[in-house]
């Protein structure tokens, strides 16, 4: 099992320096994640019930056979702010899925401490080259995927989340082996 580490997250306007826990999974979890996802998909990006079905049923997928993978959360003083996973694909390769980040912590440094895990667990456990999708909209992730050498290799159209189209994007990172 993969423990929980803690740190104190970077001062936000308006909010004093809080402690930061990001740990495995735990009863209930992947249920709020799905709630997480369903509700700010939703609010902000338009998406529909077809979007909060296809997060669910990955989920659901996952609780039932994680292996190779894990399911972190982030908590602030007791209270989920995000999550993300990796699942493995092959044995060398890996998904990461499930990054979300409730906008009241946007901008504290959680985002960034919840990719370092999943790529640290990556190489942990010898992948050596991890993908996710997205969409072209979320900015701040698309950064940080940057950011952590990411790159775009696909895009494709969908239609199915939302009443107009959406670009979904393949992003791709070759991980090298440790010494």
């Amino acid at each position: 099992m993969v423990p929980s580490r803690s740190f104190f997250s970077k001062k936000k306007k308006g909010l004093h320096q809080q402690e930061v826990i990001i740990r495995p999974y735990g009863p209930g979890d992947a249920g709020y994640i799905a709630y997480l996802h369903g509700k700010l998909y939703a609010e902000k990006y338009q998406f529909g019930p077809v979007f909060e079905y296809y997060v669910m049923k990955g989920l659901t997928e996952f609780l039932y056979d994680s292996e190779g993978g894990e399911l972190w959360i982030a908590e602030v003083n007791g209270q989920i702010a995000g999550s993300i996973a990796i699942t493995r694909e092959s044995e060398n390769t890996a998904q990461l899925r499930w990054f979300i980040l409730d906008e009241e912590f946007h901008g504290a440094g959680i985002g960034r401490r919840l990719m370092e895990t999943a790529v640290e667990f990556c190489n942990e456990q010898g992948y050596t080259y991890v993908f996710l999708w997205t969409v072209s909209d979320l900015k701040a992730a698309r950064y940080l995927y940057k950011d952590f050498n990411f790159q775009v290799k696909e895009k494709k159209q969908n239609d199915e989340w939302t009443e107009s189209e959406i670009t979904e994007e393949r992003w791709e990172l070759a991980i090298p082996p440790s010494i």
